[in-house]
């Protein structure tokens, strides 16, 4: 890969846009205050409890060997309290990183366009600056593939239906192979070999009015920017935008707001599992994976790799954009009973 620049790199000023998205902004700060208002008593009610809620799953995650159990009803209310617990914790991170209001100036045509591993400044005029944030559904991912990926969704959601436990992950209740040897093969899915740094870029030769949410033009399929955040507590310091090309090769980039670090990162979908694992930089051993269904979810799971030894659960969440501000929390159909 490229190296970064030495020091944080620089971004000239962003320039005006034209009307179509002028003033988005403060309409999605409106939305927002909206928004809070008609959430603010479930954040505040999960705030005041969140701890006993987060006992109560990790006692069940640590106390029930679910190998045994995965499918029954037990399992099956047990993993409906975890996706509870992470809307709420995707709501709290909605209503958080709304009240600094810097997310949405990330990623977004300007961004993308000057930054600093792009071989030369690119302005991408006729198309909406938060392309790049535009959600994934499962009828763009059958008309963007067609029959290179089944119509199905592959449901790989990382610390309920897939879990490590000792030496051997299991899958949907069953075992899967050894753990070791499975990091091995993920932070392979996670390292492509690449001639150079691919930057996810808009279609050509398509208006912005002939854009269709389930039929996606072009070379690439953007699948949102995510806040990653700890399941338990804490909030957002570290975002992610990733694309996806025909090809499987997973782009995009990595922001931390602490720190300012920003690099790219690449990755691959894996076709038939419908697994998708990526890693940041030059670091190419601490990988992320998850499953591409639940990129169509407002707050998705994800295992963090680091190296071939040890595992770790995180949540990533999809930031609302400008053009798409935030509203219901879409989870997975999880099934009580």
């Amino acid at each position: 890969m490229i190296p970064p620049p030495p020091g944080r790199p620089s971004r000239p000023q962003r320039p005006q846009w034209d009307e179509r998205w002028n003033g988005r902004d403060q309409k999605f700060t409106t939305v927002n205050k909206n928004w809070y208002v008609d959430n603010r008593t479930t954040i505040n009610r999960f705030e005041v409890n969140r701890a006993n809620e987060w006992k109560s799953v990790r006692y069940h995650w640590q106390g029930r060997d679910w190998r045994k159990h995965w499918g029954g009803p037990e399992y099956r209310r047990w993993r409906h309290d975890v996706w509870g617990y992470r809307g709420n914790r995707c709501r709290q991170i909605w209503q958080r990183t709304a009240h600094f209001h810097y997310h949405n100036h990330f990623f977004n045509r300007h961004w993308w366009g000057t930054c600093w591993w792009h071989r030369r400044p690119v302005v991408y005029h006729h198309y909406s600056p938060w392309w790049w944030w535009r959600p994934l559904t499962w009828g763009s991912v059958g008309y963007f593939w067609g029959s290179s990926i089944q119509s199905q969704p592959v449901i790989y959601d990382p610390g309920t239906t897939v879990v490590y436990q000792g030496d051997t992950i299991y899958i949907n209740g069953n075992a899967a192979g050894n753990a070791d040897d499975y990091r091995r093969e993920t932070i392979a899915l996670a390292n492509p070999e690449l001639d150079e740094i691919p930057v996810p870029t808009p279609p050509e030769e398509v208006s912005e009015a002939d854009v269709k949410p389930d039929q996606p033009q072009g070379d690439w399929l953007p699948v949102g920017v995510w806040a990653l955040t700890q399941q338990e507590q804490g909030d957002a310091t570290m975002f992610f935008q990733m694309s996806i090309d025909k090809e499987g090769i997973v782009a995009g980039a990595y922001k931390n707001v602490m720190t300012g670090d920003e690099q790219p990162i690449v990755g691959r979908l894996d076709f038939e599992s419908q697994r998708i694992a990526w890693h940041v930089g030059e670091v190419t051993t601490t990988v992320y994976e998850t499953g591409l269904s639940q990129l169509e979810n407002d707050v998705a799971s994800v295992f963090v790799h680091f190296g071939e030894t040890q595992t770790q659960t995180w949540l990533m969440v999809r930031m609302p954009s400008p053009e798409m501000p935030p509203g219901t929390v879409k989870l997975p159909d999880v099934p009580k009973e």
